[in-house]
């Protein structure tokens, strides 16, 4: 797969470190970035070992010297936004690239580039705020995996003393919607792959396969209860 990154800030860096050193890594001819700064550019060059093209990632021509037209991934990385749609614009309109994704600055400006037909945007700032919001909100759930173009993830929590799954087996706790547990690690350390017949006791850490619409209800029912949904006495 042949990507093309637009920019070359301290992002595009350890991104494209990261996949050449992932565990299916691109090779590095199949990487192109472009960068307006000569000693970004060239520290990009050096230490990655990718190509590298010193120009406007929103010059037409520059993007055809550099081999947008054969590109099948083009990430927008600038820190300018208007910068970024223009670059995904071409890439789309003028090189046929099916592809594209672009980083946002200004959360406020994810309509425009999705009105413009750039769905794949992120936001460093939505991202984090969301982060800091699940952590408020889903104290002692924490989400260890999330399955891409999906809302199923893999969560890691502890059961609550309070909770009416403890002292119950598997199969007789009903837990919310499709929820899962996968495997289950106990007090002592012992680590038990989840069987109908386990009986699950307080403080055995979980992990659980679920929907991200489930987490309320797992925060409610195994971690947090109150009310009518904790353990009777």
């Amino acid at each position: 797969m042949r990507l093309m990154l637009i920019g070359g800030d301290k992002v595009a860096y350890y991104l494209v470190r990261q996949l050449i050193q992932s565990a299916n890594p691109i090779v590095h001819d199949q990487v192109t970035v472009i960068e307006q700064n000569a000693t970004v550019a060239q520290r990009m060059a050096d230490e990655l070992g990718v190509c590298v093209v010193l120009g406007d990632g929103t010059n037409r021509l520059v993007l055809e010297e550099a081999g947008c037209a054969g590109v099948d991934l083009f990430v927008a990385l600038t820190g300018r936004d208007e910068h970024n749609l223009m670059a995904c614009q071409l890439a789309r309109h003028a090189f046929g690239v099916k592809t594209i994704m672009a980083k946002i600055n200004n959360p406020k400006n994810r309509g425009v580039f999705e009105r413009l037909g750039i769905a794949k945007v992120f936001s460093s700032a939505e991202i984090i705020a969301a982060a800091i919001d699940q952590e408020i909100e889903h104290e002692g759930l924490r989400v260890t995996y999330s399955i891409p173009e999906n809302t199923k993830t893999i969560v890691e929590f502890v059961l609550s003393a309070g909770s009416e799954a403890v002292g119950r087996s598997l199969s007789e706790h009903r837990f919310p919607a499709e929820s899962r547990v996968v495997l289950v690690t106990r007090t002592d350390g012992r680590v038990v792959m989840p069987t109908g017949d386990l009986v699950m006791a307080a403080g055995d850490r979980m992990l659980m396969v679920c929907d991200e619409t489930d987490y309320d209800a797992i925060m409610a029912q195994l971690i947090r209860p109150t009310g009518r949904g904790g353990r009777r006495g």
